[in-house]
């Protein structure tokens, strides 16, 4: 197999008829970074389908057949990379739904809770308004009170006086 550092260390001979070697190590670095983008890209491949044929064996154990009664295709058996593919696919729109129904979930969770903590809020605030109601009727009472207070005193006072004033006429006809 041809690897990129291959490319990069080959040596041509020099002929006085010939290419520019200028154009050909830009080509040849080109083809380098290609080679190397398709390596890169082949080994995420290798890994996803390690991944999917993990997944696949989990499937199967759990008693969930992701290919009705198929067994896992080997690398060398004809049609493998469309079974591949499929199999893929599968897995991909298993994981997409799976992400939904955790996302509705989620957003479900969410509107309970807020619908719980407005509902709480609400019993805190009408609990509020009754302590305050209760703590206004007791103010309005004590009002009531001490008006009533005032009222009693100052009759009090000005039957005092008047008596103490009854009394100094008396006693000033008297003299």
């Amino acid at each position: 197999m041809l690897s990129a550092e291959d490319i990069v260390n080959k040596q041509f001979k020099m002929k006085r008829e010939g290419y520019d070697p200028d154009d050909v190590d830009d080509f040849l670095d080109e083809v380098v970074r290609e080679l190397r983008r398709i390596q890169i890209d082949n080994d995420g491949l290798n890994q996803k389908l390690l991944a999917s044929e993990s997944r696949v064996a989990e499937l199967q154990r759990s008693g969930g057949s992701p290919l009705p009664s198929t067994p896992l295709p080997s690398a060398a058996e004809s049609g493998t990379s469309s079974q591949l593919l499929q199999l893929a696919r599968k897995l991909h729109d298993q994981h997409i739904q799976e992400g939904q129904t955790e996302r509705d979930r989620i957003i479900e969770e969410g509107k309970n809770q807020v619908t719980r903590m407005l509902a709480e809020a609400e019993l805190r605030q009408r609990n509020e308004i009754n302590v305050l109601d209760q703590q206004r009727i007791a103010v309005e009472r004590e009002i009531e009170r001490l008006k009533q207070f005032e009222k009693d005193y100052r009759q009090q006072l000005r039957q005092h006086l008047e008596k103490q004033l009854a009394d100094l006429e008396a006693n000033a006809s008297k003299s």
